[in-house]
């Protein structure tokens, strides 16, 4: 399942947007409040249509358009403001394939309304769904992480172990963007035990495995500790290479490797019958928001190539405020960067950071902090005030040349750029008093 288009109507804050995806990576990029969080979830809402005819699945709570999905006109009248909700309805108009199939549909806020603008990919769910134990019948992996994704802790002392259940399991949650690590847990040590006690391999526990390694820079083990009762990696830290239990690796290790061995779990139990190819068979459509979170600046220049590499077949879009990310898309033609604010693709150049954060990101002389630009506009301002007045002692200029002085404090220990300052000042009121 793919997604390659998308149309929203008076869905938050957007009354008519269409936007264009590619078949593997697609990065939403904007402001805050430009509407990046608001197109993953109409994204999970149109991808939520394969579910509503799956039985006893629980995916999320926010896979149906709600009243807060409602677009709003503000205005002020009088003193106070209202707030009108829109009078035409609220759709969210998907178009894409699924089993190489081309196929549309739309969700709307009546339910009823959903199921006759969604027929076609409901019936071929349907289809699937009733040859959900032939060998040939795949599904694709379909899940949302967003910016609460830092796995909950697992409360249980122990972990359980799973017994046999449906395929339909890997469906799980998969909606929810604060998913948790126990269902995955479960899952691990499962098929660490049994693979142990049947002395076999198990092709989908190393296909799992192997996701974790290929995608952790590092990286060179994972497995079930009995001992410690969860996943450990052994990992190279300073040159030392050592085994680390998962609930002690950085918030950056835990979310990659949580996110990562919860999509590869996942294929392996929707397809097992892919044994250890099912990480590079298994298609379908995976949501992150802010998928620079937590992560280092040098693993955010590979995490989207090393996310490809892993899983060829999945259509992955996510957000970001990173010019790291933005960066490491040049090159790449399977790789599409669109701009909320513009409403269109924009072209990946070979730029510095400091181009990128200025060029897409509009920000001011990326290379200045933002006090050093304070400090100069307010620098110039008090120059220019004094070529305008013949008086030093004039108050607007006694002001401008106290806030200049506050500003300078943290360059007070650049003798030659106060030096500079010093003589221009003297300079201009010496040049007043002749």
């Amino acid at each position: 399942m793919k997604i390659n288009g998308l149309r929203l109507l008076n869905f938050r804050c957007f009354r008519d947007y269409e936007l264009t995806l590619s078949d593997r990576f697609t990065l939403l990029i904007g402001d805050n409040g430009s509407g990046k969080t608001a197109v993953l979830e109409a994204l999970t809402i149109s991808a939520g249509t394969f579910f509503l005819n799956i039985p006893d699945i629980q995916i999320s709570d926010k896979d149906r358009i709600s009243e807060d999905d409602i677009h709003y006109e503000f205005a002020k009248l009088g003193q106070g403001i209202i707030k009108e909700s829109s009078l035409k309805h609220t759709v969210i108009a998907a178009h894409g394939f699924i089993d190489n199939q081309e196929i549309s549909w739309a969700r709307h806020r009546d339910p009823e309304a959903s199921l006759i603008s969604s027929k076609n990919l409901i019936d071929l769910v349907e289809e699937k769904h009733q040859k959900k134990i032939d060998s040939n019948t795949f599904f694709p992996i379909i899940a949302y992480y967003g910016t609460g994704r830092l796995w909950q802790k697992i409360e249980s002392k122990e972990i359980d172990i799973t017994s046999p259940d449906s395929r339909l399991v890997g469906y799980r949650n998969c909606l929810n963007p604060a998913s948790n690590l126990e269902q995955l847990f479960r899952w691990f040590k499962t098929q660490e035990l049994a693979a142990l006690q049947k002395n076999e391999t198990r092709h989908a526990l190393e296909a799992v495995r192997n996701a974790i390694v290929k995608m952790i820079p590092n990286a060179t083990r994972a497995w079930w500790d009995v001992d410690w009762d969860e996943i450990m990696i052994e990992t190279t830290i300073q040159d030392k290479t050592q085994p680390i239990p998962f609930h002690l690796l950085s918030d950056g290790y835990r979310n990659m490797i949580g996110m990562v061995a919860d999509i590869a779990y996942r294929m392996a139990t929707l397809n097992p019958q892919l044994e250890a190819n099912v990480i590079k068979q298994t298609e379908g459509i995976v949501l992150i928001d802010e998928i620079d979170l937590h992560l280092h600046p040098k693993w955010q220049r590979e995490v989207v190539s090393r996310l490809l590499n892993t899983f060829p077949k999945v259509q992955f879009v996510a957000s970001s405020h990173s010019p790291f990310i933005i960066q490491s898309l040049y090159g790449r033609d399977d790789c599409l960067l669109w701009d909320l604010e513009k409403a269109c693709p924009v072209n990946i150049e070979s730029e510095s950071i400091e181009d990128i954060a200025e060029d897409q990101q509009h920000v001011e002389i990326p290379q200045k902090s933002k006090r050093y630009l304070d400090m100069m506009d307010a620098a110039e301002a008090y120059y220019r005030k004094l070529h305008e007045v013949n008086n030093e002692s004039d108050m607007e200029v006694m002001h401008l040349r106290s806030k200049l002085d506050e500003l300078s404090i943290p360059f007070s220990d650049d003798p030659a750029f106060a030096a500079q300052l010093k003589f221009e000042r003297d300079s201009v009121l010496a040049a007043k008093n002749k």
